[in-house]
């Protein structure tokens, strides 16, 4: 067996999810490009931060063989200045490791010189075309990867499974095969005497046909498949994650981001029952439940609790204190430990007033534990100083189903009573008690 590229020579960024979410959907879309446009993908694989953000290889005497490289560089901004490194960086790249076509660059922005005047100053590479524009938005990219799936449906005869429904249920399917291609690749570093990430990322590929496996089969019945509902949450997840990164690069310095991409890498590897729980913490005034559509819709992220509360809060918060099994929670000095959450209400005397009674009434419903035992829960610009106190002042709660709980010696019960010790605090007094103490 010949080798013709040694992996360990390869950095691959998969250690930190670097820019893994656009990068997954642009690959997600590039994938559907081939298998709309070629007769057949037989031996066609999808590989990921590894040669490159992306890579389509074959084998040759079982080794990944190169055919198109592709480097992905979702920025806002539009000068040629900004991404000149990165063009280098793919022309060197395609020297280093000679592929049967192009190195294909793909922008996420309009730039200040043309596809051809790019071209024409790197001659090695190829400005990726999108129906005729040398970029995709970011806000663009699901719609047009839908556009694609429905034309793959079109070509396999499946015309009457086209809606826009069952469009974001495959496109669904088809990009959760490229996250849980990323969560093994850790998986497999993180088993004893596991692979490094640079060899797991540049053996561990994706055979096109088992996009197209995805795309021949009828997938209407997720619809009632609460596993669906939760990988559809993943999928938001990750989407919310990535427009936040994009809307405050210049704010997010090389530290934050590693930070942050190593919240999202155990985010991701979470179970659905473990997400399902995770998901219940940060949203402790909402009851989480999504094994029908009408409940996913009810219950489900939206978008503004987790990009202004949520990511902002891990964010701006140091490195977490905790390194066992909850992943984030911070202690400050004394002793008292906090927890993000989603809420972003006001921090008026009635918005104090109505989420302390949400919380405490999800609590009733749903039984759901204090997170952490925390103290704080830390919300976007709220002050709560006693949960119960302040849910207290309105008729809403069912007193007589606390005074019962009060008398009780059930574990379940303390569960909820936990809740009256907890205090909401917003984030800017949370960063002053927390961002100073380097225990």
């Amino acid at each position: 067996m010949i080798q013709l590229i040694d992996p360990n020579d390869i950095h691959s960024a998969a250690d930190t999810w670097s820019g893994f979410i656009y990068q997954g959907k642009v690959a997600l879309y590039h994938v559907l490009k081939l298998i709309n446009e070629k007769d057949s993908i037989d031996g066609l694989h999808l590989q990921l931060d590894s040669l490159e953000d992306f890579a389509i290889i074959r084998y040759e005497n079982s080794e990944p063989k190169p055919i198109t490289l592709h480097q992905v560089k979702a920025v806002k901004s539009h000068y040629y200045s900004k991404y000149k490194q990165a063009f280098e960086k793919l022309e060197k790249r395609k020297d280093d490791f000679p592929c049967d076509e192009e190195a294909c660059f793909h922008l996420a922005t309009n730039n200040e010189k043309s596809k051809a005047d790019i071209e024409t100053l790197h001659p090695k590479l190829k400005v990726y075309d999108y129906d005729g524009n040398p970029y995709c938005k970011i806000e663009d990219m699901q719609d047009k990867i839908k556009i694609l799936a429905n034309n793959c449906l079109t070509k396999f005869g499946l015309t009457h499974l086209s809606s826009d429904n069952y469009l974001d249920t495959l496109s669904n399917e088809l990009e959760f095969l490229i996250t849980s291609n990323v969560i093994l690749i850790h998986a497999q570093n993180h088993l004893p005497n596991g692979e490094s990430i640079n060899k797991s990322a540049y053996y561990t590929t994706i055979s096109l046909n088992r996009f197209r496996d995805i795309i021949v089969v009828d997938l209407t019945t997720l619809h009632q498949d609460k596993n669906y509902f939760i990988k559809k949450l993943k999928t938001d997840f990750n989407r919310y994650y990535q427009e936040f990164c994009f809307e405050f690069e210049n704010e997010i310095d090389d530290e934050a981001q590693k930070k942050l991409h190593l919240y999202l890498v155990y985010f991701n590897s979470l179970n659905d029952s473990q997400f399902e729980a995770f998901l219940q913490k940060i949203m402790p005034q909402r009851n989480v439940r999504f094994s029908t559509l009408q409940e996913y819709k009810d219950n489900s992220l939206l978008k503004d609790e987790i990009k202004k509360a949520f990511f902002n809060i891990l964010h701006n918060i140091r490195n977490s204190d905790d390194d066992g099994i909850n992943k984030i929670g911070w202690i400050d000095t004394e002793n008292k430990k906090y927890f993000p959450s989603t809420i972003i209400v006001s921090n008026t005397t009635q918005s104090r007033q109505n989420i302390s009674v949400e919380i405490l009434n999800t609590a009733l419903e749903t039984l759901v534990e204090v997170p952490f035992n925390t103290d704080f829960i830390i919300t976007e610009g709220c002050n709560v100083s006693s949960i119960e106190e302040e849910a207290n002042k309105s008729t809403r709660i069912n007193q007589a189903d606390i005074d019962i709980l009060n008398d009780s010696t059930s574990p379940d019960y303390n569960k909820i009573t936990n809740w009256k010790n907890v205090s909401l605090i917003e984030l800017e007094q949370a960063k002053q008690k927390l961002n100073d103490n380097n225990n």
